[in-house]
């Protein structure tokens, strides 16, 4: 099955975050997505403006695991899979000091912090959605489950530090780089509950938000001890460095969850592309020779006729090739793709990806995507003089599920292709975003003058289609030239 979440990354950047989920008794699967973005025509955006190279520059995309989902409760407790990896790998580091166990430690270790954030964040948001009968045992169980990790995790870690014989080991500095780890993202997702906490108006809820904040206080003189960083108001270098570290952590963490991808040309594409292009080459230097062979049999050979004759049939030979060269290269389109990623995991391929993008008119646009887009009436008047301009994204997943969980100690369920478009190119032909309009007063009827919003709407249709199953959904982005305001999901 497929997940879909859409969001805006930044300003200008907007993330397409797509989980390619493996059904339990599927060994291969292949997904397709198209989606057609409808952009308006004062956008000036076309196949000249506007090419394939700066389209994939505009681009950027990362594939990675879906992280393995537990309970806090469920991180350290006895049998639990996260603590216990953890633990064995470490031991084995310390029988046998190998470049395979060294690896697998850090493997561990990051895996582990990777799933303490998801498992924080899953509880935060499960309190948000939760009613006030349950919150005191969520809270509970959110600050009891936050310590028994840290603890944990740092009984380990100070056990390995106090071992005589891997002191100076370089191995020791990533059970620090996850320590500090561990730090930062515990006071975040303890600060945006204790903030959701803070709403609650019940007067039995002060003594969950004295616990939360306990656990915060402690964490930052553990902290403070340990000489890591961390935010505090009105200290703007400290908090600058703080986010920079933070995020250069966050890198480390889900490096091992960031699947190696290799992109290239398609080669099938570019193979029939050749093949369509000789015979465009081949068809021109028929007409040309037939041309010149006609003109010398008439007139014989170095008469002026027949130097007339070769000087256009070279001529008309060039544009034949190219009009063939274009003829075919419609054709190929929606055939072929751009470009192939290659997906593996330590060498070993698990999989692609392939994708393409054209420029399209409506005539090749699906009923069925046209119907969805739902064009206003105005919109549609519009269109018969200036065409709505419509970009066509292609891409085609295939995953190897064996491959995928082959020697692994955890159960991955598929993979998240994290796509973010920068919408720059587009809004760049934006009008200012505010506009000057008047009105009457309400009260005293007298005219007045203020600034009103101009926005472009930009909308999204993705076609899913997975197994027999094919699914639809639809997107608009609401823009200014100082970029997107705001996404909506619209239902099909």
């Amino acid at each position: 099955m497929l997940d879909i979440k859409v969001r805006s990354h930044d300003a200008y950047t907007l993330e397409m975050k797509v989980g390619f989920i493996k059904e339990e008794n599927q060994h291969k699967s292949d997904f397709t997505i198209n989606t057609w973005i409808f952009i308006p025509n004062t956008l000036d955006l076309n196949k000249m403006t506007y090419s394939k190279d700066q389209f994939y520059s505009d681009v950027k995309s990362k594939i990675r695991f879906i992280t393995p989902v537990y309970k806090l409760s469920a991180i350290v407790d006895e049998g639990a899979i996260p603590y216990n990896n953890l633990s064995a790998a470490t031991n084995d580091v310390l029988e046998t000091e190998t470049d395979l166990n060294i690896y697998e430690v850090e493997f561990q270790l990051k895996m582990f912090m990777a799933i303490f954030r998801s498992a924080l964040r899953n509880a935060v948001t499960e309190f948000k959605q939760a009613t006030e009968d349950q919150h005191m045992e969520l809270i509970e169980t959110y600050v009891h489950s936050s310590m028994a990790i840290r603890n944990k995790y740092r009984a380990l870690k100070e056990e390995l530090h106090l071992n005589e014989q891997v002191t100076g080991k370089e191995y020791l500095n990533y059970f620090s780089f996850a320590d500090e780890y561990l730090s930062y993202t515990l006071l975040r997702y303890s600060f945006l509950l204790l903030d959701r906490l803070m709403l609650v108006p019940d007067e039995r809820f002060q003594l969950l938000q004295h616990q939360v904040k306990q656990l915060i206080l402690s964490e930052q003189a553990y902290m403070k001890n340990k000489g890591y960083s961390f935010i505090k108001a009105n200290e703007k270098a400290t908090n600058q460095a703080v986010i920079y570290r933070y995020a250069m952590l966050n890198k480390y963490v889900e490096s091992d969850l960031i699947l190696e991808s290799n992109k290239k040309k398609d080669s099938d594409g570019v193979f029939v592309q050749q093949v369509y292009y000789s015979i465009a080459a081949g068809v021109s230097m028929v007409f040309a020779t037939v041309v010149a062979f006609s003109f010398q049999q008439k007139y014989g050979n170095f008469t002026m006729p027949l130097f007339v004759a070769l000087v256009v049939g070279y001529m008309l030979k060039d544009r034949i090739k190219e009009l063939m060269r274009f003829y075919f290269a419609g054709k190929l389109g929606g055939k072929y793709f751009d470009n192939k990623t290659s997906i593996s995991i330590k060498g070993k391929s698990i999989g692609w990806i392939k994708e393409a993008v054209d420029f399209i008119t409506d005539e090749k646009v699906p009923s069925e995507i046209l119907n969805i887009r739902n064009r206003s009436v105005l919109l549609e008047v519009e269109n018969r003089i200036h065409n709505e301009k419509i970009l066509l994204y292609r891409k085609k997943v295939s995953l190897d599920r064996a491959e995928m969980m082959k020697n692994s100690t955890y159960f991955f369920k598929g993979v998240h292709d994290i796509f973010r478009f920068n919408l720059t190119r587009l809004l760049q032909r934006m009008d200012n975003p505010k506009v000057a309009v008047l009105s009457l007063d309400g009260q005293n009827e007298q005219v007045i003058g203020f600034y009103a919003d101009k926005v472009y709407y930009i909308n999204f249709i993705s076609q899913i289609e997975y197994g027999d199953r094919t699914e639809y959904k639809r997107y608009r982005i609401i823009c200014q030239r100082d970029g997107i305001q705001k996404i909506e999901e619209l239902f099909t």
